[in-house]
């Protein structure tokens, strides 16, 4: 499948601890906000998905952390489509976020189900 989308981000206050480390849940966040970036550029923006009676339901799998992230750091995140099942309707994504020297800092693997509530 091998399909990249990318998007730039900076290292909020509300994102780290009292070391200035980036917490557990902002990870969490920015992988939500890449795949919703994902879906809107697709045509799938959160209002369309809700006129459509489609729901989805994120599970953070696994996640790999190799250098923190800090405060006021700029990186980016590399989306990749790792496997699409339409039948199960499961996505599987990994998100690699990568500091402004390009070193990567963390990978986490994302399964994406989704519903149709019609």
């Amino acid at each position: 499948m091998n399909k990249m989308f990318r998007r730039n981000f900076k290292v909020k206050g509300e994102d780290v601890d009292d070391f200035m480390v980036m917490q557990e849940d902002a990870y969490q966040n920015y992988t939500s906000s890449i795949l919703n970036a994902y879906l809107f550029e697709k045509g799938y923006a959160k209002q369309k998905r809700k006129q459509i009676n489609f729901d989805l339901h994120e599970f953070l799998e696994t996640k790999k952390i190799r250098k923190h992230l800090m405060f006021m750091q700029e990186f980016f995140i590399n989306l990749e489509l790792l496997s699409f099942d339409e039948q199960q309707q499961k996505l599987i994504v990994r998100n690699s976020f990568f500091n402004s020297s390009n070193e990567l800092c963390v990978t986490a693997k994302t399964s994406i189900s989704w519903f149709d509530h019609s």
